[in-house]
């Protein structure tokens, strides 16, 4: 039976899954609330996955596929239901798979996102990373965030990406959105000239590689603010990921910059709701201030977790969001145990005694 894709991806949207698997030998398979489901449909077969491709991936990645043997774009069936699809080759054959992306204006509140992230949408200048695993929502939520800033600021946005995900409209903020392969060569042409171009705040897919990250805080030095992300799981390895791009001779510059240009590191998991019809997010919010500068500069990242542990300025670890999480009935015990970080900190939380420890100390 010959695969139609369309019927595939208006099936994920009305069971609302969040990914899509095409892989020759199996059946398409469908991801809920975080785990596999096969479709009932036969096994695929190497034309399908190269119908599929084909019919969704436009002409002008045919190169890279070609040359790189992967590719990323986007499809819409509709203005509302739009895919991210990654293309590659496993064992001579080829795989796609396709993320939902989100389809309507989305809040902080539709997120179950902490609400001191409103923070996030009132910077004017600095470097925000919203950090995580893929598929743990990033991107959603820099929407939400874009969404505050288009709603109350007049400014120029400018998104780089590869491929668009989400589609904005303006309200009182104009938003370019530039695609790389598409409307630009590549991220280093595309931020370099985004600096021609007024804008205010400049949204970067993903901080991928030492150019990025460098061109990005020039955007920061220049007086803009910057929105990326990146695939780190916590604050201290964010820092760290960004510092492992330079020499040694070069850390104390990038140490300096990221204590005076790093506004705030967001880190978000997805964890199983107490329903088990769904997931919701567990964040880690890291803002700065003097302290966390003071541990920056001189090279102590492992000290940021006790500032988080104080909760000062509405910083958090993912422990003590998980404390509030199960406490609020949206996650049981059970699955706290399995995703949580320091065991006995969380015990202690869940009992209302405090796992930070001296501030003092740490800038004495």
């Amino acid at each position: 039976m010959a695969i139609n894709m369309h019927k595939l991806l208006e099936g994920m949207v009305r069971v609302d899954a969040s990914d899509l698997h095409l892989k020759v030998g199996g059946p398409p398979m469908i991801r809920m609330n975080g785990q596999l489901h096969p479709i009932d449909h036969p096994p695929l077969e190497a034309e399908d996955t190269e119908a599929a491709n084909t019919l969704m991936m436009p002409p002008r990645c045919r190169e890279q596929l070609e040359r790189d043997g992967t590719v990323d774009y986007s499809y819409g069936l509709s203005p509302t239901q739009r895919f991210r699809i990654n293309c590659f080759h496993q064992r001579g054959t080829k795989s796609l798979a396709i993320r939902k992306l989100v389809s309507k204006k989305v809040t902080l509140e539709d997120l179950n996102l902490p609400p001191q992230l409103t923070r996030l949408a009132k910077y004017h200048r600095g470097l925000v990373l919203v950090t995580g695993v893929t598929g743990s929502g990033k991107t959603s939520t820099l929407a939400a965030i874009i969404n505050i800033i288009n709603a109350t600021r007049r400014e120029h946005i400018i998104t780089i990406e590869d491929p668009i995900e989400i589609v904005y409209t303006d309200e009182k903020c104009i938003i370019d959105q530039i695609e790389v392969n598409q409307d630009v060569v590549d991220f280093k042409c595309a931020l370099r000239h985004a600096l021609r171009q007024d804008p205010d705040i400049i949204l970067l897919g993903e901080l991928r590689d030492r150019e990025t990250i460098e061109t990005a805080m020039h955007c920061v030095d220049t007086g803009h603010l910057v929105f990326s992300t990146l695939h780190t799981p916590d604050a201290r390895q964010t820092i760290t990921r960004i510092t492992h791009y330079f020499t040694l001779e070069e850390m104390p510059l990038i140490l300096d910059q990221l204590s005076k240009n790093l506004q705030a590191v967001v880190c978000q998991r997805l964890v199983r709701t107490a329903d088990g019809k769904g997931r919701v997010p567990c964040c880690e919010i890291m803002f700065n201030n003097p302290i966390i500068q003071k541990l920056i500069i001189e090279e102590r990242i492992d000290d940021i977790q006790q500032v988080m542990r104080s909760g000062a300025e509405g910083m958090q670890t993912f422990d003590m969001h998980l404390v509030q999480l199960v406490k609020s009935e949206r996650v049981t015990m059970e699955e706290a145990n399995t995703v949580v970080e320091d065991e006995a900190a969380f015990r202690r939380l869940m009992k209302g005694i405090s796992a930070g420890g001296d501030r003092g100390g740490l800038i004495g």
